[in-house]
């Protein structure tokens, strides 16, 4: 057992390894995060439910479907800016937590530059677009009965045929044996020895989560005819971007428990535990395009993104105190840790069409396919192979639908738009409420012959649930969220 004074000086100490083998693992998680692209580029096609692939015929068709470059025969210049909210009701033993968070980003940038052909189109187009959008947040706060995050921490290593330097070196590794939440065991008759935690339940659990970040595309790409009224195109995509996640993670006495002098720590009041992660990523990819037009009466499209391979450098911190009812005060810090790995995210095909039944109105749709167990860690690590064959049976297949319209309001040259998107979850077994449904709205009006400005708003709702930690192959402390979204984009356009 530790002595005080052992107690205080240990805690000086850094905490290790222990964090870097929980915060420095990747999971499922990590693969999807970075596979999904959250939304069309630019305020047109997002007030249109998203749709793209049969609709392209300005600079967001790089992103979508290069094909339709083809059909734009004057310069363009294109700029836009994104505002997304993101709110979190949350439930947790009972309890429920409202939380939000927002973040304004440059949606687009970019260059539509066509060429002199004697017949049909040949245009290029280059520029920035952001795709996806990490920002989210959950707090929650209740009484958990049945279990500890102190558990999850504690080691269940056998150190009875350790050394002494392996045995200290075990020590140092458990930030909950540093800030005296377990403590050492010795059993002689069954050549047992390690650590067992000393706070086990009934404790009131609170915490906040906060991610941000996001994917950017910088793309070049074009569009030519290769027929009458049929078009090839091909973007070629290099991302960059990052992810960020922090937690607070708190345990409080609060309802006096720890008082009993039998029980230890008899006088435990609180401890937070603090963690940090930043993934810098870099990656490329290449979407391929076709479209066929009817001028005047339709358009199909159709479109390939081969899987993106990307490198991802990720830094993580943590930083631990704990509070006890004598007024004695631990504190510790864990110098930065950093992993390398990489993933690749799995083929997408998607195919669009939009029609125009009257001269005044434009209707869209997008069905997109994912196979998403087709995503993976691109790695000889033992571990990570394992996680590969979790995705092969957690994951599924999936078809995001999109559909929009847009109606030209001629003598004020204005455009009405409006649209829905369903996105599935990729989760083998989650519900119905845990697909992801997109309601959009959108104007359009031309500044004068050369200038437009469209705007869109879309509102997004689902359900969702997230486990703090495992104890026994069982989530222990699990929150449930119903998620809504708000997102605001403005594109300005200037023809020359």
């Amino acid at each position: 057992m530790k002595s005080i004074s052992r107690k205080y000086w240990i805690l000086i100490l850094s905490m290790i390894v222990l964090h870097i083998q929980q915060m420095g693992a990747q999971y499922a998680t990590d693969v999807l995060r970075f596979s999904q692209i959250n939304s069309a580029v630019g305020g047109r096609a997002q007030g249109m439910g998203n749709t793209v692939v049969g609709l392209a015929d300005d600079y967001s068709a790089l992103f979508g479907n290069p094909a339709g470059l083809s059909q734009q025969k004057s310069f363009e210049f294109s700029a836009g800016l994104s505002r997304l909210g993101y709110g979190n009701d949350v439930t947790f033993f009972g309890n429920k937590t409202t939380d939000n968070d927002n973040a304004l980003k440059l949606d687009n940038l970019g260059i539509v530059y066509p060429i002199a052909t004697v017949r049909g189109g040949l245009t290029f187009a280059f520029g920035f677009g952001r795709v996806a959008n990490f920002t989210s947040v959950a707090s929650f706060d209740g009484f958990n009965a049945g279990s500890s995050i102190v558990r999850s921490l504690t080691s269940n290593e056998n150190t009875f045929y350790y050394s002494k330097d392996k045995y200290d070196d075990f020590l140092n590794r458990s930030i909950v044996y540093k800030l005296w939440l377990a403590d050492t065991f010795l059993d002689t008759i069954n050549k047992d020895e390690g650590l067992i935690p000393v706070l086990t339940d009934s404790v009131q659990q609170a915490g906040r989560i906060v991610e941000g970040g996001g994917i950017n595309h910088w793309s070049f790409g074009g569009g030519i005819d290769i027929a009458p009224n049929l078009s090839i195109g091909v973007s070629l995509n290099f991302a960059s971007g990052s992810y960020t996640y922090d937690r607070e993670f708190t345990e409080i006495d609060s309802r006096n428990i720890y008082k009993a002098s039998y029980i230890f720590p008899y006088n435990f009041s609180r401890w937070t535990y603090t963690s940090t992660i930043k993934s810098d990523l870099s990656g490329f990819n290449a979407l391929f395009g076709i479209m066929y037009r009817m001028p005047g009466k339709y358009r199909i499209g159709a479109s390939i993104r081969i899987p993106t391979t990307y490198e991802i450098t990720e830094t993580f911190t943590d930083d631990g105190i704990s509070k006890f009812d004598d007024g004695i005060e631990y504190k510790a810090s864990l110098p930065p840790g950093e992993t390398k790995y990489k993933i690749v995210t799995p083929l997408v095909l998607s195919t669009g069409l939009s029609l125009q039944p009257i001269n005044w109105l434009l209707l869209a749709g997008d069905a997109e396919y994912t196979d998403w167990t087709q995503m993976e860690f691109d790695t000889n690590n033992p571990d990570l192979i394992e996680e590969n064959r979790n995705i092969k049976k957690w994951m599924r297949e999936t078809w995001n639908l999109r559909g929009g319209f847009e109606a030209t309001i001629w003598s004020i040259g204005l455009k009405l738009r409006g649209g829905i998107e369903w996105k599935p979850s990729p989760w083998k077994g989650d519900p119905a409420d845990y697909d992801q449904k997109f309601y959009t709205v959108g104007i359009g009006f031309m500044l004068d012959e050369s200038s437009s400005i469209n705007g869109s708003f879309s509102y997004g709702d689902w359900k969702t649930h997230r486990d703090n930690y495992i104890w026994s192959n069982v989530p222990a402390s699990r929150t449930k969220e119903i998620i809504t979204t708000q997102t605001i984009n403005v594109t300005f356009s200037h023809k020359f």
